[in-house]
């Protein structure tokens, strides 16, 4: 259909829709072509995206653990004695020790007895905590009053259900502590008769932000508290509320009722698992009461060190101590020797990993930068598409898809660098192990996959335990400008750091180059051209859209003219009858 409606019932013979199409031919094959060449782009941006992805994955992930001293000169530490646990980090040095345990730290503890109810008629496995505040404990509804006795002979008194039925402070360290935290906890009237438990109660020790952690264990009956935090300095601490007028003008007494709570608990110190006798207890409201953790002493080499967790790390090397070090009469403390040697096997396993993800990438690479195109598939036009199955089409676009970065100038820069970032001896690096050859890695065939001579690597590691890390990790700084600051100098470098910068700088390339995304409005080279093939593929369809309507119009008025002289023919003709 033209622009004018039905073309044909005049009688011309004229096949307005076909000359129309054939008279579009022109254009639209000049559309597919702009068509296909968006295509093309579209599929080398995403074939560069694909490739910074693996690049990066490779520099983010994978090639920092070749950069690390944990992991390129690894040392492993032994001990005599089960006493102590030692794990030793790169920076220790290889040789021996002499580690003697004196005293173990430890954290304020207390744990209680089964706690006493004073609510004459409470059951014996009642948790909540008016059966262990009040002897009686009411509700007015009429004025909304709490009505509460202390013991069986005091007389009800009346107090509002916002008065505080109890009120403590919980500090957890001491005075010359910087860490110390201190919270106030408590419980209105009407909570305490809505039914508060014991584990409410610890709850809300929990979340008052010290380091004090509190249980309640239902089926033992028994209240117990710690401090997370070890040492003497890091206590529980219990202060008493005071006793005060309420809202009704009577006596509350949120201290003293404290006080009662925390004593019928009773609440002993327990360290290495014994109890000591020491106790928490109050005389009354505003009183204070505290329990400390101790310090531990580890001695190293002869010099004493405080620990408040049984934990201490001197040049490198962590000491845990599990007891203390008994000498063979199983009373006196005595020295244990802890051995720091470097962990070779696994060095050699890095390395080893090294040469396998460093040849993976760079295959990778190759392979994208080595694939041809195939000769005779380009991207399908939407006709051709309209007449194949979509297997067909799945089928042409993978050969369609090959060699979009066929000899690619940006991935001959990375292999090239990737390639010299391993060949070239390291700057300023003392010594005979100064390069990847020298510590056993070398390379092997046309395209640069390395390979590792072990036994070679194992001696570099004998000879120098250094060796590996220096030439994997070094970060070179003796060039430096006049004002001292230290000048980038890539040559200096240890190998997996030079390839983090190419790697780093490779990725700035391909987002220069195609962006970071699938949008096209992102700044780069391949957006700039697909923003500008939209731009004048719409243009072209407008274009072409006139054009049809122009070829409809001049069909229309030739159908039109040839009915009309159709019409005077038959006329004559009729008339010479």
């Amino acid at each position: 259909m033209g622009v004018n409606g039905i073309y044909g019932l005049s009688g011309s013979g004229i096949d307005v829709e076909s000359m129309v199409k054939v008279g579009m031919m022109g254009k639209q094959k000049e559309y597919d072509k702009m068509a296909q060449k968006y295509t093309k782009n579209e599929w080398t941006k995403a074939a560069y995206l694909e490739l910074n992805s693996s690049i990066t994955t490779f520099n983010m992930s994978t090639l920092s653990q070749y950069k690390m001293s944990a992991s390129m000169n690894a040392k492993t530490a032994e001990t005599t004695s089960s006493a102590i646990k030692v794990t030793a980090n790169a920076s220790a040095p290889v040789m021996s020790h002499q580690v003697e345990v004196t005293e173990m730290s430890s954290a304020a503890y207390v744990i209680g007895s089964p706690v006493n109810r004073i609510r004459e008629d409470a059951s014996s496995t009642s948790i909540e905590l008016k059966d262990m505040l009040f002897n009686e404990l009411t509700y007015d509804e009429s004025d909304e009053t709490y009505g509460y006795k202390l013991s069986d002979d005091d007389i009800l008194t009346t107090v509002k259900g916002t008065d505080k039925a109890i009120e403590f402070t919980i500090t957890d360290g001491t005075a010359n502590n910087k860490d110390t935290k201190s919270a106030t906890i408590s419980f209105t009237f009407e909570e305490v008769y809505k039914g508060v438990t014991m584990n409410d109660l610890a709850s809300k020790i929990n979340a008052a932000g010290t380091n004090i952690r509190a249980i309640y264990d239902s089926v033992q009956d028994r209240f117990s508290m710690y401090n997370s935090h070890g040492g003497e300095d890091n206590i529980i601490s219990l202060t008493m509320g005071e006793d005060y007028t309420g809202g009704l003008g009577t006596n509350v007494y949120a201290g003293s009722v404290a006080a009662n709570l925390f004593n019928a608990m009773n609440l002993q110190q327990t360290k290495d698992g014994e109890l000591t006798g020491d106790k928490l207890e109050f005389s009354g409201a505003g009183e204070n009461d505290s329990i400390a953790g101790t310090d531990g002493q580890i001695k190293v080499d002869g010099i004493e060190y405080k620990t408040t967790d049984n934990k201490v790390t001197v040049n490198g090397i962590t000491y845990t101590a599990i007891s203390k070090t008994l000498s063979d009469d199983g009373v006196t403390t005595a020295p244990v020797s802890v051995s720091v040697t470097q962990d070779v096997d696994s060095i050699v396993d890095k390395v080893k990993s090294f040469v396998e993800d460093y040849n993976k990438l760079l295959a990778g690479l190759y392979e994208k930068y080595d694939e041809k195109p195939e000769s005779g598939y380009e991207p399908l036009t939407q006709s051709q598409k309209d007449n194949m199955k979509e297997e067909q089409i799945t089928k042409w676009e993978e050969k369609a898809q090959k060699g979009l970065l066929y000899h690619d100038k940006t991935l001959s820069k990375i292999i090239g660098e990737m390639r010299s970032a391993i060949n070239t001896p390291i700057e300023n690096l003392e010594g005979k192990y100064n390069s990847a050859y020298s510590i056993g890695i070398g390379t092997t065939g046309l395209k640069g996959q390395l390979t590792l001579n072990e036994d070679k690597l194992r001696a570099a590691l004998a000879d120098d335990p250094n060796a590996v890390y220096n030439v994997f990790a070094k970060l070179d700084d003796t060039q430096k400008d006049a004002k001292g600051n230290v000048i980038d100098n890539p040559d200096g470098n240890g190998i997996a750091q030079r390839l983090g910068d190419i790697l780093s700088t490779a990725t700035k390339d391909i987002k220069s180059r195609a962006g970071s995304s699938t949008d096209v409005t992102e700044d780069s080279d391949l957006n700039t051209l697909l923003r500008q093939l939209q731009t004048k593929m719409s243009n072209f369809k407008k274009m072409m859209t006139s054009f049809e309507n122009a070829l409809y119009k001049k069909y229309d008025s030739m159908e039109s003219t040839l009915a009309k002289l159709g019409t005077q023919l038959n006329f004559v003709m009729g008339g010479n009858q």
